[in-house]
């Protein structure tokens, strides 16, 4: 392995010399993560790599003068993964497992219910066999790497605490230490909140999925899962031909449920029609199936728009919630939806020129 035969004094020059492939192998590890991340469907916050830099290392020396060879430093190339949820930690702990060959394991995620720090997942590392032998890999064959998983609460107590610079419990102040406990204890309680909040989340979007299926949607109440459950079996035809008709141009891209712009989008139209005052998906796609009766207010409205010098697109939540604006002004001052200024100052003229 790097750095088994380079003494203590050596090291920081070898390592100056060996720098630059370094910071290749923490951009190589970077994508390599990600990468696998994605094929096996796991979220995460960020994927963050990155090498030591030399004033570190000399740092870490000065603090370990146990240390007798290079290799003894074994975060020379560092990777963290932030997670949103515990479970992910797990999977992404799993996937290192399998796709790396393990030198070390460390979970720094204190149990002692006093003990100091909340933190995470320690994982030294280096390439699996059959990677090693692959051409873009070869050159960091003798590299270890130390994985850093935590989730986005562990992530952040673990940014605040460094930056009070307390790096062990008896370093802070008596007065202060409870307080700071019952910090790490309220995250670790959130962390465990949050996987249950998701647990129920999935539960309750598999229930409206069912719901779909058996044809009892329209009595689903309105929210942004039951309406996103529901999206095929809504009148978007209907929408889609007013919008044409209306003078919006062709919305080319298809929803996808996972696409940010669509949810987005969704997550509007629902708050509004909450706004509204409808309660059931079932009222949303009345709504949506009588939007012909706002066709010479939408038509108006395209008009003022492209007269802004903007080509409105027919995007079937923003056609919605526009033709809601229209039908109710008050919606504008109630609601929490905004589009582009051209649309917002197109409709105050259009609302001006026909009226409520």
């Amino acid at each position: 392995m790097f750095g088994d035969d380079i003494p203590r004094g050596k090291a920081l020059q070898a390592y100056q010399v060996e720098f630059p492939r370094f910071e290749l192998y923490s951009k190589a590890l970077r994508e390599l993560a990600t990468k696998l991340c994605d094929l096996r469907g796991i979220k995460f916050q960020t994927i963050e790599a990155r090498a030591k830099d030399v004033a570190s290392l000399e740092g870490k020396l000065e603090r370990h003068p146990g240390y007798q060879r290079l290799s003894d430093a074994e975060d020379l190339c560092g990777v963290r993964v932030v997670t949103f949820y515990l479970d992910d930690v797990t999977l992404v702990r799993d996937m290192i497992r399998e796709e790396f060959d393990i030198l070390k394991e460390e979970s720094r995620r204190a149990d002692a219910p006093d003990a100091f720090g909340y933190q995470s997942l320690h994982i030294i590392a280096r390439l699996s066999e059959d990677r090693r032998r692959l051409s873009e890999y070869q050159e960091f064959a003798d590299f270890r790497v130390e994985f850093q998983v935590r989730t986005v609460l562990q992530h952040a107590w673990g940014v605040i605490s460094h930056a009070l610079d307390y790096k062990n419990e008896k370093a802070i102040p008596a007065v202060v230490r409870r307080k700071l406990f019952r910090l790490a204890a309220l995250l670790e309680t959130g962390d465990e909140l949050f996987g249950a909040f998701r647990a129920e989340v999935e539960t309750l979007r598999a229930s409206y999925a069912h719901q779909v299926n058996v044809e009892e949607w329209r009595e689903l109440p309105l929210n942004f899962d039951s309406v996103q459950a529901s999206w095929q079996k809504m009148p978007l035809p209907e929408v889609s031909q007013v919008a044409g008709a209306a003078g919006f141009a062709d919305d080319e891209e298809s929803p996808n449920h996972d696409d940010q712009r669509f949810r987005q989008s969704l997550n509007s139209l629902v708050s509004l029609a909450t706004t509204a005052g409808l309660t059931t998906v079932g009222a949303l796609a009345d709504l949506m199936a009588s939007l012909s009766e706002q066709s010479e207010r939408l038509s108006a409205l395209v008009r003022e728009i492209r007269a802004n010098g903007l080509i409105p697109v027919g995007d079937p939540c923003d056609v919605i919630a526009l033709s809601m604006l229209l039908r109710d002004p008050e919606l504008r001052v109630h609601g929490t939806i905004l589009f582009q200024h051209e649309i917002e100052d197109a409709l105050d003229a259009t609302l001006h020129q026909v009226g409520p």
